[in-house]
């Protein structure tokens, strides 16, 4: 498979990035080292990429109708503007992909597909609306996506758009079309993968490195800096936030997972409904938990297994450092009957990690709404 330049890959390279392969496209690793960018971002604000991340849009007489028959969040109790993060599954009760989707009108929507995993929501959709009065159709490369994170993140962007960022006016999970440096027809959502207050920007892509050279100007007398992967790696990771491909798959349901809670209670039938309302009554055998390891142990490799008393209870999925809280952390799936905050668990290497069931990085969740 080719690997892709994104819109942004010569400012990138300009910025003298460690740019390389990821999933396809080529991606800056870091600018400067994961740790500085990392902790920039919790303190000030870090700006990144998420490349081939696409909108889907939905649109058409029955677009409420086939979300509301896709997902498992109950769309029809969204206002305009506004969005939600749930999941899309197959009749197994497992995930095809978690998404974000906004309902953008009555009769438009905006679905928000994992980068890699937009030609499947693209043709599930296409599938599930066959008689539908309805139009799926990805707006593709129309839009390059960033990702401005931070406690500084309202104080970078508010000078840049006529758009009332402020608290009050845009919320978690609204979203915003206005222009931005002068440039029309750009989306501002209040969402991001970082656990701080951030906006994710759907930018015209013809505008996108102008656009990203003014974000970075207009942030810098604030601490903006840009970020690459790595960063948003550990900073994610902290926040015990899963991503699909690794912490969750088609194997993985939303109640394992940890995210029985975006399933809503409605009476519109959707794919696998009666098995994941059963296993959230029921519970699960299996649950995604974050781990702890002692200071100064490394992040261990997705795949690992994990003991106790010398029996196989599970298996690590994604890790790295977490800058933030001063050692390694890894996300993995262990036995539900040992998913409890404090159980201990074994590592290779002699290793005994400590299981915590939620995020070790501000667990009220009170940051992102700043």
């Amino acid at each position: 498979m080719t690997t892709k330049k994104t819109p942004l890959y010569h400012a990138f390279m300009a910025r003298n990035a460690d740019v390389r392969a990821a999933a396809g496209y080529y991606a800056p690793i870091a600018f400067s080292d994961p740790k500085t960018e990392h902790l920039t971002t919790r303190e000030k604000a870090g700006l990144f990429e998420i490349f081939g991340q696409f909108l889907l849009q939905v649109s058409g007489r029955d677009a409420l109708r086939l979300v509301n028959e896709t997902h498992v969040a109950d769309m029809a109790k969204l206002p305009d503007n506004k969005g939600t993060y749930c999941g899309i599954l197959k009749e197994d009760g497992c995930f095809l992909d978690d998404v974000i989707t906004w309902r953008v009108s009555e009769d438009k929507f905006w679905v928000c597909p994992a980068p890699h995993r937009v030609g499947v929501i693209e043709a599930h959709l296409n599938d599930k609306g066959a008689g539908m009065d309805v139009t799926v159709v990805s707006l593709g490369y129309r839009y390059t996506s960033l990702s401005l994170q931070g406690p500084a993140a309202r104080d970078c962007l508010q000078p840049m758009t006529p758009a009332d960022l402020s608290n009050e006016a845009l919320k978690p999970f609204e979203i915003v079309q206005t222009t931005l440096a002068g440039v029309e027809d750009v989306i501002i959502s209040r969402t991001g993968f970082t656990g701080e207050l951030g906006y994710e920007l759907f930018i015209p892509t013809q505008n996108a490195e102008d656009l990203y050279e003014a974000i970075l100007e207009a942030g810098a007398d604030k601490g903006l800096v840009p970020c690459g992967v790595a960063a948003m790696v550990s900073l994610r990771i902290e926040k015990k936030y899963p991503i699909f491909g690794r912490d969750i798959t088609e194997e993985h349901n939303p109640v394992e997972a940890g995210l029985g809670w975006t399933v809503r209670t409605k009476d519109v039938d959707y794919p696998g409904k009666a098995i994941v309302e059963e296993l959230k009554s029921g519970g699960t055998t299996r649950s995604l938990v974050l781990l702890e390891l002692p200071e100064g142990a490394s992040p261990p490799e997705g795949g690992a297994e994990l003991h106790v008393d010398g029996a196989t209870i599970g298996h690590v999925t994604s890790s790295a450092m977490g800058h933030s809280v001063g050692r390694a952390l890894a996300m993995g799936y262990v036995s539900s009957e040992l998913a409890r905050d404090g159980e201990m668990v074994d590592l290779a290497g002699n290793v005994v990690a400590t299981i915590r069931t939620g995020a070790i990085y501000d667990p009220q969740n009170g940051r992102s709404r700043l």
